[in-house]
């Protein structure tokens, strides 16, 4: 049996923390390290909690706050009686309905007015329930995933209360805080439930906090500003990703390429979680990744055939290459994405390829429009796509669709089965990036 004078000491300091409105003494007790949470869990299993509670007096002079912080470390110490700590590898059954009754007490004290001292405290309790419903979840048989949506709608309900606090002030005196890690929790959530959809309600609360955020701060351009560049880099990433899964690869590629920049060296994992998705979204707009990047992030054996036949308009490689490692972009949400995307950009590279080519062996006017003959591009198009079937029809087909949608600037002179370009250093084909627009 361990010391029976711990619990009386530990309760003594969440005291004094929360009578001085010290948050980081606060926190040091919330989130106790492994070993002492352990010492304090085997003595707590032989004591009364009413007993050990009965004269905590927290936040004196302030009643309403006082009550809620006692039914929170009450929960709290209910919590520890029973479960290990929320960020064990184990989730054993009930732990997670049991940190619920600690998060919804920490709750109550949030909503209060002049709790924003103990933000960091919310935040934490915040992000072990969403790891605390995963791991539950995902040990469960029956992978429904129940306490991940709970946790997600909890989690989006906080955030939305976090981000409409009007409060007239700098973000860090107010509650908008907290609404980018609540925000980014929420987001782990929904794309463990694989439903990016409901990412819009949070994403419209956070743009309300840094809106507020904006007229309360001068030297604030995005309203980002006051938040951890953890923080920042976890929403890019999550909002880089949500734009892709919409097929706003523009958007997609800003943030994605935000959060990759300004993710640190010292976390090399992070900022290849956040290439993954980049270098696809990169391809789909015609830039490709070096071989020295991939190989750097072990991401060469995946991308880097792939990346080289897709610029030589290789189209049957490529696909191969994506079926190859389907589950790979299955499970990041990327092969659906890059199937349908690449396949304009496959038959405009495959035609660049060619216009490049005749433009060497050149013996016309060198002053006229580039042209192509369609008849001369089918033979190129039965090898790329290793298709002998492909016809001259497919393939005036294929160059009025890459016209129309702006892939090509040209027209097709069809009496005589011929493609004019436009002059210029493009030569008729314009970067892919200018044909996405949002």
């Amino acid at each position: 049996m361990g010391d029976p004078n711990l619990v009386a000491s530990y309760l003594s300091q969440v005291e004094a923390a929360c009578t001085s409105l010290d948050a980081t003494s606060f926190m040091r007790k919330v989130a106790l390290p492994l070993q002492a949470y352990t010492a304090l869990q085997e003595v707590l299993q032989a004591t009364s909690l009413d007993h050990a509670c009965a004269h905590l007096n927290l936040a004196p002079g302030n009643a309403a706050q006082s009550k809620r912080l006692y039914a929170m470390v009450r929960e709290l110490l209910s919590y520890m009686q029973s479960y290990p700590p929320p960020y064990a590898s184990q989730a054993l059954p009930g732990a997670y309905d049991a940190w619920v009754k600690v998060y919804t007490s920490a709750n109550a004290v949030f909503t209060l007015p002049d709790t924003v001292w103990m933000i960091p405290v919310f935040k934490y309790i915040s992000k072990q329930l969403v790891s605390l419903a995963i791991r539950t979840d995902r040990a469960s048989p029956n992978r429904l995933y129940t306490k991940t949506i709970d946790a997600a709608g909890r989690l989006s309900k906080s955030a939305g209360m976090a981000a409409n606090d009007r409060t007239a002030a700098p973000a860090q005196q107010t509650k908008r805080i907290a609404v980018l890690t609540l925000a980014n929790a929420s987001f782990r959530a929904y794309f463990c439930l694989n439903n990016t959809r409901l990412c819009e309600t949070v994403l419209g609360s956070v743009n309300n906090a840094l809106l507020m955020n904006r007229r309360n701060a001068e030297e604030s351009e995005k309203g980002e500003e006051p938040y951890t560049l953890a923080e920042r880099v976890t929403y890019h990433y999550y909002l880089g990703k949500i734009r892709l899964f919409q097929h706003r690869v523009q958007l997609a590629a800003y943030h994605l390429r935000w959060a990759f920049d300004h993710c640190t060296t010292a976390h090399p994992h992070n900022k290849r979680t956040i290439l993954i998705p980049l270098v696809a979204v990169h391809a789909v707009l015609g830039r490709y990744a070096s071989s020295a990047l991939l190989t750097l992030f072990d991401l060469e054996s995946v991308y880097g055939d792939l990346l080289r036949y897709l610029k030589s308009g290789h189209a049957y490689k490529v696909m191969q290459e994506l079926d190859q490692h389907r589950d790979w972009f299955r499970s990041r949400g990327l092969y659906m994405l890059l199937r349908e995307k690449l396949v304009l950009s496959l038959w405009r590279n495959l035609f660049q390829r060619c216009i490049r080519y005749q433009t060497h062996h050149a013996t016309s006017n060198p002053n006229g429009p580039p042209t192509l003959q369609i008849a001369n591009l089918v033979r190129p198009a039965q090898l790329a796509w290793n298709d002998t079937t492909l016809a001259k029809d497919d393939v005036e087909c294929m160059v009025a669709n890459l016209v129309e949608q702006g892939w090509m600037k040209a027209y097709i002179l069809h009496s005589k089965g011929v493609v004019v370009l436009q002059r210029g250093p493009h030569k008729g084909f314009p970067p892919i990036a200018d044909v996405y627009f949002s």
